[in-house]
């Protein structure tokens, strides 16, 4: 407590999870683990934050202090990911906000440009797989955005078509398949799946 009042977050938060070692602190004790939540927000903590409060949700899905360090986690841990560029992980940020109830159009203004930019830099396999990720929260936040789906598309396309050159058929015919449950009788997909047929794939 000494430790908060002075202001030293971070190592209020340590202290805390050397209780948590040795049992003192978890699901069973949830006037604790919101403390240590809402210390990991203050000490700009933000992703174990939302990890914390995400815990506790599975166990108090409608406590609204709960709900509240949520939002605050995802709206601040949002900010700082995308003042710093790191657009995935604001993705991932702007997620747990809307899981905790935020402002819904806030949420999908922020979260559709976020995507934008991860998509932007997706010049490698490893970054079309972060842009999947991120136009797959902005669909499974907004089902209807076009946005979404077309990004989602072009992943999916990529992604087989890279798989397909690498001669990994595995890897090809999961993206044709999942390009088909996003655009049912898309010929892109259809035309893969023949041709991995033809190989014997």
């Amino acid at each position: 407590y000494r430790l908060e009042e002075e202001g030293r977050f971070a190592e209020a938060l340590d202290a805390w999870r050397g209780l948590e070692s040795k049992g003192f602190v978890g699901p069973s004790s949830p006037r604790r683990a919101l403390r240590c939540g809402r210390l990991a927000v203050r000490a700009g903590r933000y992703q174990e934050a939302v990890m914390r409060f995400d815990e506790l949700l599975r166990h108090h899905p409608d406590d609204k202090q709960v709900l509240r360090g949520l939002e605050s986690a995802g709206l601040r841990g949002a900010r700082e990911a995308q003042s710093k560029g790191r657009w995935l992980d604001a993705c991932r940020m702007w997620e747990a906000y809307h899981r905790a109830g935020g402002d819904i159009d806030k949420c999908l203004r922020n979260l559709i440009d976020c995507a934008r930019y991860v998509a932007q830099s997706a010049d490698s396999i490893e970054k079309m797989n972060d842009a999947l990720e991120a136009w797959g929260i902005l669909k499974s936040i907004d089902p209807y955005s076009q946005e979404a789906q077309q990004g989602l598309e072009w992943c999916r396309l990529s992604l087989a078509r890279a798989a397909e050159r690498a001669s990994d058929f595995i890897t090809a015919k999961q993206h044709w398949n999942a390009l088909l449950e996003l655009s049912p009788d898309d010929h892109r997909a259809l035309d893969g799946l023949r041709r991995l047929s033809a190989a014997g794939a």
